[in-house]
């Protein structure tokens, strides 16, 4: 037999592999996971430390087996299989910088501290307070409701505008002057 012959054959028993685990044969998934787990643990660990390619192969595993009826065409299994271990790769260093990020936005930093006689004033929901949050900015208004209404603090906020903490310090500073022109401004015009 030819060494062609023998790739032409090797292929064919693949797709034949690949058409039962189509059709849900879990031992010939399993055959396909034996023959294929340790290339995708290879490249995986290549990418990540052991333990996280690890994890990361179960998940490329499980997405294969939920997802192998879709593969039209069964020649092109080895590319579709490690175009899932790329992407799960990928989807583990995208999250992970988010949470390296989330990790910088939570840590404990000296709370802004203002000394103006406004932060004498009770931020309740009382009629002229909101009144006055009408006078804000779309962005200040955003910071003064999730930090005196919602109860969150600036990290909190940071991480849901997606912006720094240095921008929300600014803009509740900003939105606390604001608010204190106003209703100095509503207070005086009804007295």
């Amino acid at each position: 037999m030819t060494e062609s012959q023998a790739s032409r054959r090797t292929d064919l028993k693949l797709k034949l592999l690949i058409l039962r685990c189509q059709a849900g044969n879990e031992p010939a998934f399993g055959e396909l996971y034996e023959r294929f787990n340790q290339s995708t643990l290879v490249f995986l660990k290549n990418l990540t430390d052991s333990e996280i390619a690890q994890d990361l192969n179960q998940e490329v595993w499980l997405q294969v087996y939920r997802q192998i009826a879709t593969l039209a065409d069964a020649r092109r299994f080895k590319a579709w299989l490690f175009q899932v271990a790329r992407n799960k790769a990928l989807d583990y260093f995208k999250s992970s910088k988010r949470l390296r990020e989330l990790h910088e936005i939570m840590k404990p930093d000296k709370p802004l501290e203002v000394q103006m006689p406004f932060d004498e004033v009770d931020f309740n929901k009382s009629d002229l307070l909101k009144l006055s949050l009408d006078g804000l900015s779309p962005k200040l208004r955003e910071v003064i409701v999730l930090n005196f209404f919602e109860g969150m603090d600036y990290t909190e906020i940071a991480f849901i505008l997606g912006c720094s903490l240095g921008t929300v310090k600014s803009r509740i500073y900003n939105g606390k002057l604001k608010i204190r022109e106003l209703l100095e401004t509503k207070i005086l015009s009804h007295e």
